[in-house]
C-alpha cells in the first residue's frame, strides 16, 4: 500500500513540481509592499533622494515598491496625508505644528537639521553686495508660512533688525518668485541652492549667502507617517525608515550614480547636481533622530510663521523616535 501510494503521487508531483518552483521564485517580487510616498516639492535635493532609493533598488531590497507623488508645496502634501492619498510624506519641519490643528499624522524621523539647501539670491546687477545691504528690502518667498519665510525672518533678527527687517513677498510658487526677481519686482529670493547655482551660471542671479551661516540648528525637513498606517502597520513605518536610512548610506558612498539618478528629478545639469551633492549630501541625517537644539528652535519657529499663536507646551508630543532603528 505505501509503495502504491508513492507511485500514485508521482504524476501529480511531476505536474505540480515545476509550478511550485515558479511560485517560489516569484515570491520575492510578490512580497514587495506598495507604499505611496509624497514629496512636498519637486526641486529639493533632499526630497529627490527618494527617487535615488527607487532607481538604485535600495527600497526594493528592503521590500518596498515605492510610488513617489510630488506636490507643489507643503500644504498640498498635508491635504494628501489627510485624505489618505499618501501614507508617508517628506516635507518641511514646521509641518509638525499642524498636528495640533488636526493633521492625522506623526513626525517619525528628522531628515535634515540645518538649512544648507537655501540661499539668498539677488539679480546679477543688483547693488546689494552683502547681507547688511538687505535691510528693508523686498524678498520673494513662495509661501508666507513656509520655512523659507522663517529663514528670512530669522536672518533679519540675527542682523538685529527684528522680524520685519526685510519685507516678505509671497509669490505662490518658485517659478513666480524667480520671475519677480528677474523683472526687478523684488530685491532678493530665498531659493534652493541647485536652481541658484544654475541661475548664477546663466548670469541671471548672484548668491549672497547660504542661510546656514546665520541660523541656529532647526529641523528643516522631516518624515511624516499617516496615523492610520502607524496604527495598522507599525512595522511598515519602521521598515521604511530603515530603508530611507539605508538609502542615505548608499548615496553617501555612490556619488556618481546618485548624481545621475537625481538628474531627472531635479532637472538640472549633471555638473550642477554634482556641485549640490558636494554641498548637501553630508548634511542628510544618518539616524533620523531629533536633535534637542533643533527641536527647541522649532518651538518658536512655528509661532514666528503664524502657524500657532504660542509655543507648543510639549513639542515632544509632535514627534516620536519609536520607529527609528535602535542604536
Amino acid at each position: 500500500m505505501p509503495k502504491a501510494t508513492r507511485r500514485g503521487f508521482r504524476p501529480v508531483y511531476a505536474f505540480f513540481g515545476p509550478l511550485l518552483l515558479l511560485l517560489a521564485l516569484a515570491t520575492p517580487g510578490q512580497a514587495q509592499e506598495k507604499l505611496r510616498v509624497g514629496k512636498a516639492i519637486q526641486n529639493s535635493f533632499t526630497f529627490a533622494l527618494l527617487d535615488v532609493g527607487i532607481s538604485s533598488g535600495v527600497f526594493k531590497q528592503n521590500g518596498f515598491e515605492v510610488e513617489p507623488v510630488t506636490f507643489t508645496g507643503a500644504a498640498k502634501l498635508q491635504q494628501a496625508l489627510t485624505s489618505g492619498d499618501i501614507e508617508i510624506g517628506l516635507s518641511t519641519g514646521q509641518d509638525l505644528a499642524f498636528i495640533l490643528k488636526g493633521l492625522p499624522a506623526m513626525t517619525v524621523a528628522a531628515i535634515t537639521n540645518a538649512p544648507f539647501e537655501s540661499v539668498m539670491l539677488v539679480r546679477p546687477d543688483s547693488p546689494i553686495k552683502t547681507a547688511a545691504d538687505l535691510k528693508g528690502k523686498n524678498i520673494a518667498v513662495s509661501n508666507i508660512r513656509g520655512y523659507p519665510s522663517w529663514q528670512a525672518i530669522e536672518f533679519s533678527k540675527h542682523e538685529g533688525w527684528g522680524p520685519d527687517g526685510v519685507h516678505l513677498i509671497a509669490s505662490g510658487s518658485q517659478p513666480a518668485s524667480m520671475a519677480l526677481l528677474k523683472t526687478g519686482q523684488v530685491d532678493g529670493w530665498v531659493g534652493d541652492v541647485g536652481t541658484s547655482f544654475e541661475m548664477e551660471q546663466a548670469h541671471e542671479g548672484r548668491i549672497i549667502f547660504n542661510f546656514s551661516q546665520y541660523l541656529p540648528p532647526f529641523m528643516n525637513t522631516a518624515m511624516y507617517a499617516r496615523n492610520s498606517i502607524i496604527a495598522e502597520h507599525p512595522e511598515t513605518v519602521r521598515r521604511f525608515i530603515k530603508a530611507w536610512l539605508d538609502n542615505i548610506a548608499w548615496a553617501r558612498t555612490h556619488r556618481k550614480e546618485t548624481v545621475a539618478y537625481l538628474q531627472p528629478a531635479l532637472g538640472l545639469k549633471i555638473e550642477t547636481i554634482d556641485k549640490v551633492y558636494g554641498e548637501l549630501m553630508m548634511g542628510e541625517s544618518t539616524d533620523g533622530r531629533f536633535q534637542p537644539k533643533a527641536m527647541e528652535t522649532m518651538k518658536r519657529a512655528v509661532v514666528d510663521l503664524g502657524i500657532l499663536d504660542s509655543e507648543p507646551p510639549d513639542i515632544t508630543k509632535l514627534y516620536t523616535e519609536e520607529f527609528l532603528p535602535k542604536s
